[in-house]
């Protein structure tokens, strides 16, 4: 199993414009919040929280399968919470919390180097036990298939090749029965 090393396409700069331009609204949500002027400042709020979640959209896109949707989740429902109208202390604490999410789940696909490692894989063998992995599905398909701690192993396949990509390398070991 021979692994080799890939340059990939980086979010990087796509995401800076969404997560600077998510700032204005949440300023001028929490400004207005300290006026008292109600649905309009949540609704600022909320526009700054969808806006910075635009921008890990767009890396969680480039990137497929290295974020959970549970954190893409987080901004939606803060936003839809955000209409039902809590007292403004705890509506300026769910929109910075909720921007705060998306703002480190961006800086972590930007950061992510570019490179990526990939290994031919046959569909037809199951993937074989590897110590310490979290399995997410026990035969190849083009989707996260098992992590082993950070590192996240993913079924790609490019053109006609199956391949499996990883950030690092990974040692199989195939046991025989």
């Amino acid at each position: 199993m021979e692994w080799s090393e890939v340059e990939t396409p980086g979010p990087g700069p796509k995401m800076l414009w969404p997560m600077a331009w998510s700032l204005l609204p949440l300023v001028g949500g929490l400004l207005l919040l300290l006026q008292d002027r109600g649905l309009l400042a949540t609704s600022l709020l909320a526009l700054g929280i969808m806006v910075s979640l635009s921008a890990v959209w767009i890396g969680a896109n480039s990137n497929p399968g290295r974020v959970d949707m549970l954190v893409l989740l987080v901004s939606p429902f803060t936003a839809f919470i955000l209409f039902f109208q809590p007292p403004n202390a705890i509506q300026a604490i769910m929109a910075i919390i909720a921007w705060s999410i998306n703002y480190r789940t961006a800086a972590f696909l930007s950061a992510l180097s570019g490179k990526v490692y990939r290994c031919d894989w046959d569909p037809r063998v199951p993937l074989p036990d590897v110590d310490g992995a979290t399995y997410f599905h026990r035969k190849w398909a083009a989707r996260p298939l098992f992590r082993v701690g950070s590192n996240i192993v993913r079924g790609v396949r490019i053109n006609e090749d199956v391949m499996l990509e990883a950030d690092a390398p990974i040692t199989f070991t195939f046991s025989e029965e």
